[in-house]
């Protein structure tokens, strides 16, 4: 049985452009192709075990060629794939989804397009130029930039040149010497407003502005290239009250997150988490790069759980650990109400939000989310001796001290291990030389593992804004001589992100 191809538009740049159709299809994909352009936490949506295949070309390079793509799209199918062909703004423009649609349609393979948001509209609105005006144009011309000089003959530039509309080039910053110049060789005055917009829709966007006569050369000055949009026309003056997008608090700012170390923890932040989503809203790029992996430790729950009537409170450290105990349940098949008589505890109110999606409600709760606040409230509480610290490999030792101290007999459970992601490394290094604004460590396992997997490299780390979500990861950030510059009052992410949208030297 064959399979079916998905010729899908990727947007622009910002992944929250993609549309529901496309995200839908690319979580179901067996297998994504996809282009140089294509924003890397798009492909974060990939199902567990997808195939992924690049075929990205850079400008004036094709280390890849047509046929080739094509063939590999046609054997994937054919072994009764879904696959997902995943190109940079709309197939239909510009990105030779045509050319495809038809070699599949002349194999007899199965394939479907999904539109995308194209760049020569969306980028222009993201730098505050609305393509068409009632004032100013009723027209728009999107023309191709890359081979404008390569195929000179294709292009009637008298034509082009007395077009009142705007005019839009694709990919053409190559040719900008050649595109101006035929546009004033044949009428187009030389004050007409120009402007160069690169990577737009994204944190990185720049955005050059003049005129005909000195627009190459303002563009050559300012260190502008490919992905970027050339834009021609009076629309162009109303950027000045229209700049809405380099505006934000957070423009352009790079900011690293360590602690979403779990695949479910970034599709959330997709999908609107309202943590993440507020720098997002701010106009910042947020990297992340997942410090750690969670192995989790079943077997221990599972012994805890034939042990169960052995205890009086049980006590949740961080959310991991509650995942790890749910899943042991669900294993086991083992019925919530045989923890009827122990008292619950939880540190963190992400660790009682996931224990309440169990039905689990937590008796103690300390409003600090630390250990010792926790301690603190169980002085106050009268439960019994035994108590079962369900928590990570390298963590609890200052939980269970002040458990002893208290009379109580602790036992650690190790309910997952902590490992560096390795896996992140070249990522990592590859975004460290674009350099970092802000780096959040969500505990101090993230920071170390983070300079484990860095090496050298994270001696730059100093120049950065650090924010730690805690006391104990500050404490752990300064132990290795590095400056803490946030710490909020409220020790989560939420807390963390409300303490950098305030802090003053942004």
């Amino acid at each position: 049985m064959k399979g079916k191809v998905y010729l899908i538009g990727a947007g622009p740049g910002d992944p929250g452009l993609l549309t529901l159709k496309a995200v839908d299809v690319i979580k179901r994909a067996n297998t994504i192709v996809f282009d140089r352009l294509i924003n890397y936490e798009i492909l974060k949506l990939a199902r567990p075990g997808a195939e992924l295949i690049d075929v990205g070309k850079m400008p004036g390079h094709h280390p890849i060629p047509q046929e080739i793509i094509n063939g590999i799209l046609a054997e994937k199918a054919v072994e009764g794939r879904a696959v997902a062909r995943l190109k940079g703004g709309d197939p239909f423009v510009f990105g030779r989804g045509g050319e495809e649609a038809l070699f599949l349609e002349e194999k007899g393979i199965p394939f479907e397009v999904i539109p995308g948001v194209t760049s020569a509209v969306s980028v222009l609105a993201y730098a505050g130029i609305p393509i068409t005006h009632r004032d100013l144009s009723s027209s728009f011309h999107v023309i191709t930039g890359h081979e404008a000089e390569a195929k000179k003959d294709n292009l009637d530039w008298g034509a082009i040149s007395k077009l009142n509309g705007t005019l839009v080039f694709l990919m053409g910053v190559k040719n900008m010497d050649f595109i101006t110049k035929s546009l004033i060789k044949y009428g187009k005055s030389a004050a007409t407003p120009a402007a160069v917009i690169m990577n737009g829709t994204t944190p990185g966007q720049r955005v050059v502005v003049g005129s005909l006569s000195d627009i190459s050369e303002k563009t050559r000055k300012n260190g502008i290239k490919n992905p970027a949009v050339i834009v021609i026309g009076d629309v162009i003056n109303l950027r000045q009250n229209l700049n809405w997008y380099e505006t934000k608090k957070l423009f352009g700012k790079r900011i690293l997150i360590t602690g979403m170390n779990e695949r479910e923890e970034w599709e959330a932040g997709f999908t609107k988490n309202d943590s993440v989503t507020a720098l997002i809203d701010e106009g910042a790029e947020v990297i992340h790069c997942p410090a750690l992996k969670i192995i989790h430790v079943l077997e221990n729950i599972e012994k805890l759980l034939n042990e169960i009537v052995n205890y009086d409170i049980l006590i949740f450290t961080s959310k991991n650990g509650v995942e790890s105990f749910s899943r042991a349940m669900r294993e086991k098949r083992f019925d919530v109400r045989r923890l009827n008589n122990i008292r619950i505890a939880a540190v963190g109110s992400k660790t009682k939000e996931k224990l309440e999606e169990m039905l689990i409600y937590p008796d103690i709760i300390p409003q600090e989310f630390t250990s010792s606040a926790l301690l603190d409230v169980i002085k106050e509480e009268k439960i019994g001796k035994n108590a079962a610290v369900i928590t990570s490999d390298i963590g609890g030792k200052d939980l269970m001290n002040g458990l002893e101290q208290l009379g109580l007999k602790p036992r650690k459970i190790i309910a997952y291990k902590n490992q560096p992601n390795y896996e992140i490394r070249e990522r990592f290094l590859e975004e460290f030389k674009r350099g970092i604004d802000i780096a959040i460590f969500t505990s101090p396992s993230t920071f170390y593992y983070m300079k484990e997997i860095a090496g050298e490299t994270m001696g730059g780390i100093s120049k950065s804004i650090i924010a730690a979500i805690g006391p104990t990861t500050k404490k752990a950030i300064e132990g290795e001589g590095y400056r803490v510059d946030v710490i909020p009052r409220e020790h989560t992410m939420e807390g963390v992100i409300r303490e950098i949208l305030e802090y003053k030297n942004l």
